[in-house]
């Protein structure tokens, strides 16, 4: 029999992102029923999709009264595990049976207050000592130690033993300590013992890892397994160290992080105590650009003066920041403080919001064509165009260049004006010789196939100057831009997208999140699509040719291929020495290969 909510609820599942994290099951009253974590949580939940799911014995009572799926993305299992552990705690899910005790994840804490700082582990964090985790079990936190023990040898007695003892105990004699309680070691070195403890525990263990990597190996050289098997624990460990967690953070930690996406699907991760306590997620309906949506959320948002966190993290910066902050300020009466951070923890927590955001289903954001042309007409003094053409001119490996010219009408692709393009001989590596042969071969159809009321350049300034040198030449109306790509690196983004235009010295910068860039950015990447799979298709084609040539394997077919740069004419036409100088080609094959082709040519 059909039932609606049931295949409204299979159709959530079935749209799940691809991502580690949790999922939520909530009834048709919004209570959550069952909370789950998964490392790709579209995977996990395909199984409730089924009949009988997968065999446990309430699931059905649980699919019976599921009315909604949730779905909170993380960065690694780690987290997922984390987020777990909380959201049960405060659901308190009937569904659940694991979790719902106080018991809480490990951390490890050097407890600074003493003259010779101990190395402990705590369920919970205090204001005495400095704490790193937690840790999504006990055997990883004690593992953790104990690595930490033998690598910088910190004492982990209490301070009664350590008051009392006149001789060193045996952790000494086995390498876990440095023996402080009998002035065995100096503050200066167990100062740098510490240090060493925090890099570890704050992560900085590449190096230590590619110690114990060497030794494993070595260890297994020698054949001593129980060695080796030992580094192999020692890595995992030190690996362990290395999963940073962004869902329990400092326990006086209160902020939003809010991230917006160009659909105006936004995601608000709220944290309260340090701790991922709640999401919000939704749709701005209206609005001009992203800072536009950003400040209508945040207006939305703590409008009514409840619940507003000292600060809050965004990806995008609106347009009236001062103001916002100023108006949220007064609402509370004390400071509101709003960041873009570029790096760090904090930049980790607004990327796990954007991917929120992204996953959130909805439809895509429209812009109607009209508003968007007159834009673009506003942007670079042209008339409103209705035909925008793309050129990219792609290679693979430095191998023969091809082109393609992709058309859009009124914003939408028309593929059957769409065109590759095999740029001649002679242009070798030239970018820009490419860029105007290209051009010229567009123009000189313009008869047949019509010319666009724009034409769009993949490239920068230099590509602009030889397509309008080409334009000058045939003296035909046609305006012209360059769109050079976005650059970014390990520290940030270096450069946005620019739009070059030959009536201006400096180009102009398409901000993210406005319905140009992305308008440019979607023509442009489908004429580097169009280009590199016609480029692919090319180069399958002759593969397939030379496979039927006998005596031609793998390595002789891959020096073909790479001499005659994806045109087998270049062989057809070749001289017998120049195919005869190619490694591992004699006379006689030379002779077969160059037969072959001719008859594939029909030459």
């Amino acid at each position: 029999m059909d039932n609606p909510k049931r295949d409204a609820f299979v159709q959530q599942l079935r749209s799940a992102p691809s991502s580690s994290g949790v999922y939520l099951f909530h009834d048709a009253k919004d209570k959550v029923l069952y909370v789950g974590k998964a490392k790709n949580i579209k995977q996990r939940v395909q199984v409730y999709c089924r009949e009988g799911a997968d065999g446990r014995a309430r699931l059905e009572d649980l699919l019976a009264v599921a009315a909604r799926a949730e779905f909170l993305l993380t960065e690694n299992e780690v987290e997922a595990i984390i987020l777990e552990s909380q959201q049960v705690k405060q659901h308190q899910p009937p569904m659940n049976v694991l979790l719902k005790d106080d018991k809480s994840f490990l951390f490890i804490r050097l407890d600074t207050t003493h003259k010779w700082p101990r190395l402990s582990l705590a369920r919970q964090q205090s204001k005495r000592g400095e704490f790193f985790g937690p840790y999504p079990n006990a055997s990883a936190a004690r593992r953790a130690k104990r690595l930490i023990q033998k690598l910088c040898r910190i004492r982990d007695c209490n301070d009664i033993t350590l008051a009392n003892r006149s001789r060193p105990c045996l952790k000494y004699g086995t390498g876990l300590c440095l023996a402080p309680c009998v002035d065995l070691c100096s503050s200066s070195d167990y100062l740098q013992a510490l240090h060493d403890a925090r890099q570890i525990l704050g992560g900085n263990v590449k190096q230590l890892v590619q110690r114990e990597q060497a030794l494993m190996s070595a260890h297994s050289d020698e054949r001593a397994y129980e060695n080796a098997l030992r580094c192999r624990d020692n890595i995992r460990a030190l690996e362990s160290l290395q999963h940073k967690q962004n869902v329990r953070l400092a326990a006086d930690s209160n902020f939003d992080v809010i991230s917006i996406d160009v659909r105006g699907a936004y995601a608000v991760l709220q944290y309260r105590d340090g701790e991922w306590l709640h999401s919000i997620n939704g749709f701005v309906p209206l609005f001009g650009d992203l800072p536009d949506a950003m400040s209508k959320l945040l207006i939305a948002l703590y409008a009514d003066g409840d619940d507003i966190p000292p600060m809050a993290l965004l990806d995008i910066e609106p347009d009236d920041l001062r103001q916002l902050q100023d108006a949220i300020s007064s609402k509370t009466g004390a400071k509101f403080e709003i960041m873009l951070p570029k790096r760090g923890q904090k930049r980790a927590l607004v990327k796990m919001a954007q991917r929120n955001a992204q996953a959130l289903r909805g439809e895509q954001r429209t812009v109607s064509w009209t508003t968007l042309s007159q834009t673009i007409s506003s942007m670079f003094s042209l008339s409103p165009p209705r035909v925008v053409d793309c050129i990219d001119v792609s290679h693979l490996q430095g191998a023969q260049r091809v082109a393609s010219k992709v058309r859009f009408v009124d914003g939408q692709p028309e593929n059957s004006s769409y065109r590759h393009y095999i740029v001649a001989d002679g242009v070798g590596n030239d970018d820009y010789a490419a860029m105007r042969e290209i051009v010229a071969r567009v123009i000189a159809r313009r008869e047949t196939e019509g010319l666009a009321d724009l034409l769009i350049l993949d490239g920068g300034a230099q590509q602009l100057a030889c397509g309008q040198q080409v334009i000058d030449e045939f003296s035909v109306d046609l305006p012209l831009l360059s769109l050079a790509k976005a650059r970014s690196s390990k520290v940030g983004i270096q450069a946005e997208e620019r739009v070059f235009s030959s009536g201006s010295r400096q180009p102009v910068v398409l901000p993210r999140g406005t319905a140009v860039r992305h308008f440019f950015e979607r023509l442009r990447n489908e004429a580097h699509r169009f280009a590199i799979s016609h480029h692919r298709r090319r180069r399958e084609s002759l593969r397939l040719v030379l496979e039927k040539i006998p005596q031609v394997g793998m390595r002789r077919r891959q020096i073909l291929l790479d001499f005659c740069s994806g045109d087998l004419s270049v062989i057809a036409n070749a001289k017998i020495s120049e195919l005869t100088a190619l490694k591992g080609i004699n006379k006689q094959l030379a002779q077969d290969i160059q037969s072959f082709v001719r008859r594939e040519l029909g030459s």
